[in-house]
């Protein structure tokens, strides 16, 4: 009996469009899937978004310095986010040997990665807008901001720290114990010098100097600038000692010196003394043998 032609065209036909369906709809349901398990790693980044609503306004009354502050405020953010991804990646290395994470995060991790190089190639080619240089030094001023930040976010917690300890005391009826030590302010000591490395037009870095002194500053027109502003560095001269300083510094030498002429003569008075007492013992040991 033949068989018609048809036939075997049938069933390939069948399959093909059996098989179309199926990769349709599987591939449906992975993407929903995927998009339910492939979260954003970092939720959002308010920084950038108010650094790139501020560049679009394209007003001239906002200040370039504005600008400026903002985008280093964006660059923080990014040096809070490697911290983090330095963090998340020795974990998740940890947990894919031990097999507790699939290859879906791994991917997610990676992708997060490619985004935040992105982000720090952008902020550097916008920080070389402003002024030739600056992408080279944003970073590393970003990351000093952020340490000194965290240092300050300690040391003022230390305080509801203790109060919250004091609290747990009271109510277990435990003694309180006295402070020992008074916080000192976090402040910045006067005479100290600060130094801000910071590129300037050409390309070359300068160096600001800035001295601190409570009892009085001078400022005057800087040279070159950093990145913040224009090219212009602030230095404030160290305040102007009195006049009678030097005569202390003098009355102090001067007495220091007695002192160590008085002792030197007293030890020399001392040595004479024992001479004279071991003559003495001599000639009686003397005459007693005679």
């Amino acid at each position: 009996m033949a068989v018609s032609i048809l036939a075997p065209v049938a069933y390939i036909g069948t399959l093909v469009i059996a098989l179309l369906v199926f990769s349709r709809v599987y591939r449906k349901r992975k993407a929903v899937a995927f998009e339910k398990t492939n979260t954003p790693w970092f939720e959002s980044h308010p920084e950038r978004d108010v650094y790139q609503t501020l560049v679009a306004a394209q007003n001239d009354q906002i200040p370039e310095e504005v600008l400026k502050a903002a985008l280093l405020s964006r660059a923080m953010t990014d040096v809070r986010l490697i911290i983090r991804m330095r963090d998340d990646k020795q974990a998740l290395a940890v947990l894919a040997q031990k097999g507790s994470i699939g290859d879906e995060t791994m991917t997610n991790f990676a992708h997060a990665e490619k985004e935040l190089e992105a982000e720090i190639l952008d902020v550097v080619s916008e920080a070389n807008t402003y002024r030739e240089g600056w992408g080279q030094i944003i970073f590393p001023t970003a990351s000093e901001m952020v340490a000194h930040l965290k240092h300050k976010e300690i040391y003022y917690g230390i305080q509801a720290q203790r109060q919250a300890e004091v609290e747990a005391l009271e109510k277990a009826g435990k003694p309180i114990p006295k402070p020992t030590i008074e916080m000192p302010p976090l402040v910045t000591p006067p005479g100290t010098t600060i130094q801000v490395q910071a590129a300037s037009e050409g390309g070359q870095h300068s160096i600001t100097t800035m001295s601190i002194n409570n009892a009085e500053e001078e400022s005057s027109e800087a040279v070159e600038g950093d990145g913040l502003g224009d090219s212009s560095t602030a230095s404030s001269q160290p305040a102007k000692q009195p006049a009678k300083q030097p005569a202390k510094q003098n009355n102090k030498k001067q007495a220091a010196k007695a002192k160590a002429t008085a002792a030197k003569n007293k030890l020399a008075a001392t040595v004479a003394d024992e001479d004279e007492e071991e003559e003495e013992e001599e000639e009686e040991d003397g005459a007693d043998e005679a």
